[in-house]
């Protein structure tokens, strides 16, 4: 079965419309014909059904294929127009093709007929499905022109098709002015490289394509955008053109490179406060090394100079005095000692009070003993214990306060 093909045959001889559908049929095609002979008949056809081609004879007795054509050019159809004639000069051929026709063939090269067909169906479905592509766009455009962005089609040379309210506003440019430019003119001289390689290129060849460019309004300011960009296909998938949102985000890239300058200074402050850092640790440290030298001096200080001598006096001392200097040495011992230090500053919450009473605790005090060395009760005594062992975290605990603090 062959492909099937509705022809409109203008022509006043029977045999010539028949030879023209057997050609026709020799060149793969199942025809639905009908042949007309006047401007009249002709019009009731193109009103009576859809046709898929119109072959016209250039010499009728009452009717003629540039008066064909002016018929079909009032409907507003769009077929392919072939004309076919047995005598037609190259002037006469030239003319009909500038009023509109698409071919012509001479009546005795009907050879050309089919190629001419398939042609010329080719192109008319392209023109149909750019049509629909077109008129799809105007209809996105009358949507998009409520919104602020920029919408801009062009074709695939890059010149501008379609330029709605978004454009207007964001370039400054009516689409008066814009429509059949080249979309460079948008675009600052030293971007339009930039333009070819990384914009146009690489949508091309991804079918999409987002990136931020830098372009020029109407008034000569540069501002940056980010593009969003697409292929524009018609229904057979080929490509018929490029479409491009735009948005303007020049306050956005100021606040990036603002962003990107504070924080460049505060890196170098950052840098400056860790080296003032290193200095104030080694300022620190030597301070630490300077007070264990004095701490050292002291207990070495009190264990060769002082107990030696307070030995010698608890020795020749009344033996009713020796208890005062058995306290008087380990006072001594403790003030050489790490043990307050390491109290003050692991348990920073212990007041100066319950320090005296830790220190008389480790050297083996009773409570009784600790109250009459500090002029205070044993009940008193008995609650700073409890108080001590709490802020030790002993509570709970039957960890012997006496025993712990020796540990330390």
């Amino acid at each position: 079965m062959g492909i099937p093909i509705c022809v409109l045959i203008v022509e006043d001889s029977e045999d010539d419309a028949a030879l023209l559908q057997r050609e026709l049929r020799r060149g793969g095609y199942e025809t639905v014909a009908k042949r007309v002979e006047t401007a009249k008949a002709m019009s009731a056809e193109l009103k009576r059904q859809d046709w898929d081609i119109i072959i016209s004879d250039y010499v009728l007795p009452r009717f003629s294929g540039l008066e064909a054509l002016n018929v079909l050019k009032g409907t507003g159809l769009d077929l392919p127009f072939i004309i076919i004639s047995g005598k037609i000069g190259e002037d006469t051929a030239v003319e009909a093709m500038r009023a509109g026709a698409h071919d012509y063939i001479m009546k005795e090269r009907l050879t050309r007929l089919i190629p001419a067909i398939q042609r010329e169906l080719k192109e008319a479905k392209i023109r149909g499905e750019r049509r629909l592509a077109e008129e799809a766009l105007r209809k996105q455009a009358q949507i998009i022109d409520q919104i602020h962005d920029s919408v801009v089609s062009t074709d695939l040379d890059g010149n501008v098709t379609s330029w709605n309210k978004g454009a207007e506003r964001l370039f400054g440019y009516s689409d008066k002015e814009a429509l059949g430019k080249h979309i460079s003119f948008v675009y600052p001289e030293d971007q339009h490289q930039f333009l070819e390689q990384e914009v146009i290129k690489p949508l091309k060849e991804k079918g999409d394509h987002e990136i931020e460019v830098r372009m020029r309004r109407k008034s000569g300011e540069d501002f940056y955008a980010h593009l969003a960009l697409s292929l524009l296909k018609s229904t057979d998938g080929s490509v018929i053109g490029m479409i491009g949102y735009s948005m303007d985000i020049t306050e956005r890239k100021r606040a990036e490179e603002m962003l990107r300058q504070t924080t460049g200074q505060l890196e170098i402050e950052r840098e400056a406060l860790e080296r003032k850092n290193v200095a104030l640790r080694e300022i620190l440290d030597q301070i630490d090394a300077e007070k264990n030298a004095v701490k050292q001096q002291i207990a070495a200080n009190v264990e060769q100079a002082i107990i030696p001598t307070l030995l010698r006096l608890k020795e020749s001392s009344h033996p009713s005095q020796s208890r005062i200097f058995e306290m008087l040495e380990r006072d001594l011992k403790e003030i050489a000692s790490p043990f307050l230090d390491t109290l003050k500053s692991e348990y920073a919450k212990l007041s100066p009070r319950e320090l005296e009473v830790c220190r008389l605790i480790k050297n083996g005090l009773t409570s009784k003993e600790i109250a009459e060395a500090l002029s205070l009760s044993v009940t008193t005594i008995h609650k700073y214990r409890e108080l001590i062992r709490k802020k030790l975290g002993l509570v709970n605990n039957e960890v012997n306060l006496h025993t712990y603090l020796q540990s330390l």
